[in-house]
């Protein structure tokens, strides 16, 4: 019941706030926000992992996103076996974990799409887990993967998305194995792509203040080849932080005004907030309160 009273306060909140889809967390680990066969149950079902909560969270989140008009796509961390390592996506069983997720998903659940976030092959760091695989092999396995999920979700039914947000620095989630071109070019791999523009235009290089989010704006525009539908990743948790580097965000309280209105300008199909519980801090009234104004 308390879970209930959460998830419908969080999806009004949702409602007043002008949003018309939800992304909820059904995999954050090798777990599951729901009973599976593969999967134990996530330590944030119940507060300890592994421990039935009673209930099936994730069908609540379902239910009352549906029943308030909200789409609802369920989230996943693909390979992500706990904070800060990865299974190896270079195996074929890491493809039929994944795969197993996803068909349990879309199978025992009324979503309306399956959402990946931008774990894939850890960073190219030296001494990072797997940091020796080429980027171009690191491309060639996420392909095979995306693919698969695809039609997998397809299989299930046509009308279901199947997206992903990938990093905002297109070099750098290239790098993590997306190879964005392709993606962007072809059909078969996704029907919807967020990527997080998570920066100011205040952003300082150097001795130089560059307008970031606009110049990486543009080039995702440049790389959609197929009109894939391109949702920006916007950055609500970064309202009112101080950063030495990215100065907008203490700056002003109009950046996700303005990053919205460039984003329209720029032919996209709409944006993607992170996250939701970031809204309410105190630090982000004021852009929060600018924000609400516009979209009213």
């Amino acid at each position: 019941k308390s879970f209930t009273n959460y998830i419908t306060k969080v999806f009004k909140k949702c409602k007043s706030n002008g949003y018309n889809t939800v992304f909820v967390h059904a995999r954050m680990f090798s777990d599951a926000m729901y009973p599976s066969k593969y999967f134990p149950w996530s330590v944030y079902a119940s507060g300890t992992a592994g421990k039935n909560p009673g209930f099936d969270p994730l069908k609540i989140m379902v239910d009352k996103a549906h029943g308030m008009g909200l789409s609802v796509h369920a989230w996943l961390n693909p390979y992500r076996k706990k904070m800060g390592v990865s299974f190896d996506p270079g195996k074929a069983s890491s493809l039929k974990r994944i795969r197993r997720i996803v068909a349990e998903i879309v199978q025992n659940y009324n979503v309306d799409g399956i959402h990946f976030d931008d774990y894939f092959y850890p960073a190219k760091a030296k001494g990072a887990q797997f940091s020796k695989v080429s980027v171009a092999k690191r491309k060639r396995v996420i392909n095979k993967m995306v693919q698969t999920i695809y039609s997998t979700v397809k299989k299930q039914d046509e009308k279901l998305l199947f997206g992903i947000s990938p990093a905002g620095n297109i070099e750098y989630a290239e790098s993590l194995g997306c190879d964005l071109a392709t993606w962007l070019s072809e059909d078969g791999y996704i029907d919807y792509i967020v990527p997080q523009i998570y920066w100011s235009d205040q952003y300082r290089m150097g001795r130089k203040v560059t307008s970031l989010y606009t110049n990486r704006l543009n080039k995702w525009v440049n790389l959609n080849k197929n009109n894939t539908s391109m949702y920006i990743g916007l950055a609500t948790y970064r309202a009112g932080t101080y950063s030495s580097s990215d100065l907008g965000w203490r700056r002003k309280n109009n950046n996700l005004v303005s990053q919205i209105k460039k984003e329209k300008a720029a032919g996209c199909d709409g944006f993607v907030l992170f996250s939701s519980s970031y809204m309410y801090h105190s630090r982000a009234a004021k852009e929060m309160k600018n924000y609400r104004n516009y979209i009213r």
